[in-house]
Parts: structure tokens; C-alpha cells; sequence
């Protein structure tokens, strides 16, 4: 997929990160045939930070059929920090078991691993499978390593995917976030340091034009300059366009400081937020 087009010496980023996908395969030790889209975010629960490793890629898929039953296993962390998160001491030993687990499970059972989350000294694991059949014996033997960690399992049917949907997979907020930090990575990693000001340009769609005139005349938009807003509605359920720009410095503090505000006040005015744009910065 391109996403850079040569202008000068400076390269355009196109920055709609709803025609980004990182897709990454996981074969080999994870036994899992399809294309895997692994994330990691952070949110709270009762005030309690909660980290979430999970598998994007099934949201398009959940539930899937011929996998209606998963396997949870939860394990007590050994060595939790102050936040009840692994320290680093303990992550190695922790991503060895995972790497156990996803073998062993595949192996067995067909399963696919989906994520995990660990809050509060605690990490549980989730897999859907083909079937149960003896799933103890493989997490037995995937365990046997790690004879100092208290674990316990259970299988259920879930033919809903509802413990993949509702434990593991972002709400549209957090999937905002993900989609935004990854792209900031994106300009990082071309070399980017992500100090230099410059201008940033915002994509919306309105379903009337009224809601986006109520847009507009919010207090914070009159620091940007629009440069598209055309009367004539184009087509779809949003068919109401504007753009807006202000110089900035997309850095990682732009996600909160910017972006998000912008995507939340998009919505309070029955609004889509389509996204940025640009340019990349050595």
C-alpha cells in the first residue's frame, strides 16, 4: 500500500487512518492461519489501569462459527508493579508461558488466541475454539514450566464471541486512539521527530448542513482555518464536507490534545471525523 507521495524533499503523508492497516501474519509458534492485526492499548476499570493485547483483525470476523467456544486462563502475576502490571523483570518469563499456551491450544483444540488483559496482578488469556476436548491436558502441558504461577481455566460456549467483544475489543473511542498513535508512529519511524510545526489538516462529514454550521461556531474551531465547505451536499448518510487546518506539531501529545477533542465534538454534532493529513518532517 502506498502511503507516501514524493513532493520535493518533503514526502506527504496521507493520514486517514481508515485506510490503514497494519496486518501482520502470525504462523510459525502461534499456529493461527489467519491475518493477524495485534494492538496494544490502555484504559481503566474502576479507576484501575488495564492493559489489553488484542487481535483487530477478528473484530471483522467475531463470532466466528466454526469457533464457538473459548478457553480463559487467568494466572496471578509473581512480581506485579505498583499499577498491578508485570514488571520487567517478569515480562520475559510471561511472554514465554503465552508463546506455551498458543502451541499448545492450536495444537489440541484448533484455537485461535485473541488477546489478553492483566489488571490488578492478573492476566488472563482468551482462545476460541474448534472444541474442548481435553483442553486441561494441553494447558497441563503448557504449564508444566511454570510450576510457581497459580492459574485456573475454564471452557463455555460463547457462540456470540460476547468475552472477545466486550472484554477485549476497544470501544470507538479507544480504537481512535490506536488508529492515531499509529500513525504518529508511522511518521517516527520514516525518520520524522516529530518537533517540527507544521500544517494539519482535518477531515469531517455532517448529515446536514446546519450541524455543521452549529460545528463551526464552536468555541476552539475559530483557531482553524477552513478551507473546503461546500453548500452542495455530496452523496451517503454524511453527505455535509469540511475541512479545516492549523499549523501544529503532531507528536503523541496531539492524540489527546487535538484529535480527540476534535473527533468527540465531531459526534456531539452528529458529525464523522475522517481523519488528518500531513506532511512528514526530517
Amino acid at each position: 500500500m502506498k502511503l507516501l507521495w514524493p513532493h520535493s524533499k518533503v514526502y506527504t503523508q496521507m493520514l486517514r487512518w481508515l485506510t490503514l492497516f497494519f496486518l501482520i501474519s502470525f504462523t510459525g509458534v502461534f499456529g493461527q492461519q489467519h491475518q493477524g492485526d495485534w494492538d496494544t492499548y490502555y484504559t481503566q476499570v474502576n479507576k484501575k489501569p488495564v492493559s489489553i493485547i488484542v487481535d483487530l483483525s477478528l473484530g471483522k470476523l467475531a463470532p466466528v462459527r466454526e469457533r464457538p467456544y473459548v478457553i480463559i486462563i487467568r494466572t496471578e502475576l509473581r512480581y506485579p508493579d505498583t499499577n498491578g502490571l508485570p514488571s520487567s523483570v517478569e515480562v520475559p518469563l510471561l511472554d514465554e508461558m503465552e508463546e506455551q499456551l498458543v502451541e499448545n491450544l492450536a495444537r489440541n483444540n484448533g484455537a485461535w488466541y485473541t488477546g489478553r488483559f492483566t489488571q490488578r496482578g492478573i492476566r488472563e488469556f482468551y482462545f476460541y475454539a474448534l472444541d474442548t476436548l481435553q483442553y486441561r491436558n494441553a494447558l497441563n502441558k503448557a504449564m508444566t514450566a511454570y510450576k510457581e504461577y497459580k492459574w485456573l481455566a475454564q471452557a463455555k460456549d460463547d457462540k456470540t464471541w460476547t468475552n472477545y467483544l466486550t472484554v477485549l475489543y476497544p470501544s470507538p473511542l479507544d480504537m481512535e486512539k490506536i488508529q492515531n498513535r499509529r500513525l504518529i508512529d508511522y511518521l517516527k519511524k520514516q525518520g520524522d521527530g516529530l518537533t517540527a510545526t507544521r500544517k494539519v489538516e482535518h477531515f469531517f462529514q455532517f448529515k446536514t448542513k446546519s450541524y455543521r454550521d452549529e460545528f463551526v461556531r464552536k468555541s476552539g474551531i475559530e483557531a482553524f482555518t477552513i478551507t473546503e465547505m461546500p453548500d452542495k451536499p455530496g452523496d451517503g448518510e454524511f453527505p455535509y464536507s469540511l475541512r479545516i487546518e492549523k499549523d501544529d506539531v503532531p507528536d503523541y501529545t496531539y492524540i489527546d490534545r487535538v484529535l480527540i477533542p476534535l473527533w468527540q465534538l465531531a459526534g456531539k454534532y452528529h458529525g464523522r471525523y475522517d481523519g488528518w493529513e500531513t506532511v512528514m518532517v526530517k
